[in-house]
């Protein structure tokens, strides 16, 4: 960014600790955590403070490059806009504009949302003007500072990053990188999301919702030698020329503040909290369920057998799997790729489904079960009446379109564009399926960040590079579909819009779980990411069997949980025989990635049972396990690895993983004394109410020690 923008940016972060700015009297909102003031005719904006507290975090105002030229949009003659809003959620929505100082015609309007019992405040900014103005990007580069802070008095700092994806795992995890003075000297950069901050007795979270794929930037906190942080753009966040005018207003992406009293555990209990409670307006996809997915029989199919993908997916085989699946717990049944007819037009395939899933959701419904489905989102089938109708919304790459590709055994298709007029004709089709066939699950699987720089869509147009168009169809891309599973959720509440991140390349990040959930483990590394050949058939999965090996690749990412809940990361676990492997399972799965999958008919009796008892304990509890903070004692596949989900209410579970020997654990927290627990555990509580568990590890018969796993409910019946 422009040494000019940065010198802007700085002067509003440094104002935002200078004595003597007055805020808007009295504060514009208030909860019963914090209170949030406008300023007027300031380089900062707003500022944010707890109560009781002397210290105030100013926020500088956003800076544009307008027409040429670099304009900080500070406000005067600031009012309210319309009433105040209560939302679903809980949170309620306020909106402020103010005219820009010495920019006739220029206005900002700023909108708060905040809980009354949350410290988390999300914001956004939407530009207005009264003639045609322009966005601007002298030497060709995005020119907006969205936000300037001082961490002057904040000697701990650091960044979260969400999107960095582990070969080791395959799967996106989280990481916090330490930013000390050496980086705010050089004038260093840190992706985030997630900026945190601390002393001794105050924490300070922010951070901003988008998605992608790290290091791949499209925003950027920028530090300053006085410590002050900006947040930039840095590509794709708007096009060359974009015009602002009377029917054109420019809205930012959402951000979040947040700042708590005590340590570091204390901010990732609010913002987990905030993020379990508050981020989405809909609590659908918060709420753990019990899912199975077909597609893991599809591969045995094809891997196994030899069979295809799709030589099983029928009516018959479906009722089977549903009455087993009843019977085992499930809730949410969901059929993956190949249960339509072609792309685009997603009508059930008269060939394996001829009375049109008819059947099957009878068969839900009698069982008090949900149905959910397999998309494609950006995919349409070359004889869809959705490409006929939207042939100008096809991807296109420097004009030219991309091959046709045959979609899991069904029809040729191509790609169309999710940021044109096309995705939310998409999102139509989604409710359209909720009407006529009573889905309420809907699996989003791949979408790719990049894939259109089509003149004609929306992120750009013919006078900017193909390069530049592509770069604001994938900063657009994640906010569309978090648009798609919002309008789905507003037309069908009970509805869950689950995002697919099982690849690198995606838009991971926090704009999706603003209106959804992710499904982040498919089998977890190929056999290409250690290193090995592929097997004689053909089968990359190296993770593809039951057993602790995979079990322990999909808690890895468990460590999300400590920020954001792990329900909100779908990730199936095998329920194959033998009783160890399915213990592994359940131990696994209650943890709050809540999904199964595999061959469930050819499960014996005894497993189903064992299925059914176990989750039917864990449904008692399982909100309380979702709102717990975790605790974790030991490694994933450490002997012991223990969990504990204990709500402050004192239900919850714990579970210890271990291959050999006698372990003891004593929680955390105090625990409930209504308690379920498998074979070979015994459990006591101390004075203090705490459970004091002990558990018995039989060895595995052969050379080599073999994982098992117990599990102890607490506040059951």
């Amino acid at each position: 960014m422009a040494a000019g923008v940065l010198a802007l940016a700085a002067q509003a972060a440094v104002a935002a600790t200078a004595p003597g700015l007055q805020a808007v009297e009295p504060p514009a909102v208030e909860t019963s955590f914090a209170a949030i003031g406008l300023h007027e005719r300031s380089a900062v904006l707003w500022d944010y403070s707890l109560k009781g507290a002397d210290r105030r975090h100013g926020v500088g105002a956003p800076t544009f490059n307008v027409d040429g030229r670099d304009v900080t949009l500070c406000i005067e003659a600031v009012k309210p806009l319309g009433t105040t809003r209560d939302l679903s959620n809980g949170c309620r929505e306020y909106a402020f504009l103010g005219d820009v100082p010495g920019e006739a015609g220029l206005r900002l309007k700023v909108v708060f949302r905040v809980a009354g019992d949350d410290p988390v405040v999300r914001f956004r900014y939407e530009i207005l003007s009264d003639r045609a103005r322009r966005l601007t990007k002298p030497g060709g580069a995005d020119r907006i500072s969205y936000l300037g802070l001082s961490l002057a008095g904040l000697p701990s700092v650091s960044e979260l990053r969400l999107s960095e994806f582990n070969e080791q795992f395959h799967s996106y995890m989280p990481v916090e990188r330490e930013l000390d003075p050496r980086f705010f000297a050089d004038r260093g950069e840190a992706m985030g999301p997630i900026l945190l901050a601390g002393d001794a007795t105050e924490q300070l979270l922010v951070a901003y919702e988008h998605g992608s794929t790290a290091p791949d930037e499209f925003l950027h906190y920028r530090l300053s030698p006085d410590r002050s942080v900006t947040l930039e753009a840095v590509k794709g966040n708007y096009w060359s020329d974009e015009e602002i005018g009377p029917d054109k207003p420019f809205s930012t992406i959402w951000f979040e503040m947040e700042a708590v009293r005590g340590d570091r555990v204390a901010l990732q209990k609010a913002y987990r909290n905030f993020v379990l409670k508050h981020l989405a307006l809909s609590p659908a996809s918060r709420q753990p369920r019990i899912f199975y997915n077909t597609w893991n029989y599809q591969e045995r199919l094809k891997h196994w057998k030899g069979k295809p993908y799709l030589s099983e997916l029928n009516l018959e085989r479906m009722l089977q799997e549903i009455d087993t699946a009843h019977r085992m717990g499930v809730e949410v049944f969901v059929i993956d790729t190949g249960w339509f007819q072609k792309p685009g037009d997603w009508q059930p395939s008269p060939s394996r489904f001829p009375d049109g899933l008819k059947r099957v959701k009878a068969r839900l419904d009698g069982h008090g079960m949900r149905l959910g489905l397999w998309f494609a989102p950006t995919t349409a089938a070359l004889t869809s009446q959705m490409l006929k109708t939207h042939g100008d919304c096809i991807q296109t790459q420097d004009g030219r379109r991309p091959d046709p590709w045959v979609v899991w055994e069904t029809e040729a298709s191509t790609g169309c564009c999710i940021v044109s007029r096309y995705g939310q004709d998409f999102a139509g089709e989604l409710i359209r399926l909720n009407r006529e066939l009573g889905v309420t699950y809907f699996k989003f699987d791949a979408v790719d960040q990049y894939g259109c720089n089509d003149p004609g869509h929306g992120h750009g147009n013919a006078a900017n590079s193909g390069a530049e168009r592509g770069d604001c169809y994938a900063f657009q891309m994640p906010l569309a579909m978090a648009h798609i599973a919002e309008l789905v959720s507003d037309a069908v509440p009970e509805a869950i819009c689950d995002f697919d991140m099982t690849e690198s390349g995606r838009s991971f990040g926090l704009a999706f779980l603003s209106a959804g959930k992710y499904f982040l483990v498919n089998n977890g590394p190929y056999n290409q990411n250690y290193d090995r050949p592929l097997a004689p058939d053909g089968n990359w999965n190296l993770f593809f069997y039951p057993g602790p090996a995979r079990d322990w690749i999909c808690r890895g990412p468990l460590v999300f949980d400590q920020w954001i809940p792990s329900t909100l990361f779908l990730t199936h676990y095998l329920p194959d025989d033998p009783e160890g492997n399915q213990m592994l399972s359940l131990a696994s799965l209650v943890l709050g990635q809540d999904g199964i999958w595999g061959d469930l008919p050819a499960i014996s009796e005894k497993g189903v049972a064992l299925f059914g008892l176990v989750l039917g304990k864990y449904k008692e509890v399982r909100d309380d396990i979702a709102e717990a903070f975790p605790v974790v004692s030991g490694p994933v596949g450490g002997t012991p690895e223990v969990h504990e989900k204990i709500a402050p209410n004192g239900r919850g579970a714990v579970v210890m993983f271990a291959s050999h020997g006698t372990h003891r654990y004593i929680t955390s927290n105090r625990a409930d004394r209504h308690i379920w627990h498998d074979e070979g555990t015994t459990v006591a509580f101390d004075d203090a109410g705490r459970a004091v568990i002990t558990a018995d590890f039989v060895p595995h018969p052969g050379p080599f020690p073999k994982a098992g796993a117990h599990i102890v409910f607490f506040g059951v019946d």
